[in-house]
């Protein structure tokens, strides 16, 4: 399967997308408070000035403001530590002048602002980048398959196709219970789904694309099949369904090929069917990218219009 429709080439050879940005906003808010809790505690030991080591501490809650509220935030709260760094030398100030402890404050608030503006600025073009390629995400990470938002676009467009061009396409669906896969260790099932995947791929014409969802109870496998009549949807359908059943009994997974659920949609034939599955993938979509979910792709429009609108 190396050429054929654009795209299907991507869905056995493209990386996963990796984490989303909550999450990489999470591992980097503890890496940052471990690094600079780190980096008090030595000084601390090193027996440093307490009101320089209470000054890297001041560091953590610019840290945590820039993470969440970008530069606004971390310039907000430097201004903060600021004042909360003068407040601590006022004592010393107040015996001996402000005279010998101008250039350290100076310096001070300067890397406070700079940590403050320059993290935010980071994490704010982060945060834009992570959410581009999460809204353009159509890879499935455990599979390399396409995912449930690209069967909503692709199902999308073959309906508008076939409406103004009298055409006609089917999926094949198969579901596996996803309690077959509960025996399996986390190495093992990971390596599995990503051996089905590889499986489904080759499995299909070259203009045919293939999916994986991850639904509450079951791994939902799809496949698109362009200019396909029901008939030839059907036959294709069970051979993928018992061959799955087989690659599955093989890695140690319980699962008998009657615990397989599959069925064949047609399109124009089976709208309703064909709604009612776009709905399902549709909800497993708001799941996977709560902050980009394609509902719009399931309220009843056909897509050319749907686009001029």
């Amino acid at each position: 399967m190396t050429d054929g429709a654009p795209g299907t080439t991507a869905a056995t050879a493209r990386p996963p997308r990796g984490l989303s940005y909550n999450q990489v906003r999470i591992l980097l808010l503890v890496g940052g408070l471990i690094l600079l809790g780190v980096t008090a505690g030595v000084n601390y030991v090193r027996r440093v000035e307490t009101a320089e080591v209470a000054a890297i501490l001041f560091f953590i809650p610019i840290f945590v403001a820039f993470v969440f509220w970008d530069w606004k935030g971390g310039l907000l709260v430097a201004a903060f530590a600021t004042a909360g760094y003068i407040a601590l030398r006022y004592g010393a100030i107040h015996a001996i002048g402000a005279g010998h402890f101008t250039s350290l404050i100076f310096s001070r608030s300067i890397a406070f602002f700079a940590f403050g503006a320059i993290g935010g600025l980071a994490n704010e073009q982060l945060k834009g980048s992570l959410t581009k390629l999460d809204l353009y995400d159509q890879i499935d990470d455990a599979t390399g398959l396409f995912n449930a938002r690209y069967f909503l676009q692709d199902t999308d467009l073959e309906m508008s196709r076939a409406r103004r061009y009298q055409t006609i396409f089917s999926v094949a669906l198969v579901d596996v219970p996803a309690a077959a896969f509960d025996d399996l260790g986390w190495r093992k099932r990971r390596n599995a789904l990503r051996q089905l995947g590889r499986l489904l791929a080759d499995s299909v014409r070259t203009v045919d694309r293939a999916v994986h969802a991850r639904d509450v109870d079951r791994q939902r496998l799809a496949v698109v099949l362009p200019e396909t009549a029901a008939e030839g949807a059907e036959i294709f359908t069970q051979r993928l369904a018992t061959r799955i059943a087989a690659f599955l009994a093989q890695r140690g997974a319980s699962v008998q090929e009657s615990d397989i659920e599959r069925r064949a949609i047609t399109f124009p034939g089976d709208d309703g069917d064909m709604q009612l599955l776009r709905e399902e993938f549709a909800e497993i979509e708001r799941r996977e990218h709560p902050e980009h979910p394609e509902d719009a792709l399931v309220d009843g429009a056909a897509g050319p219009e749907r686009r001029r609108s």
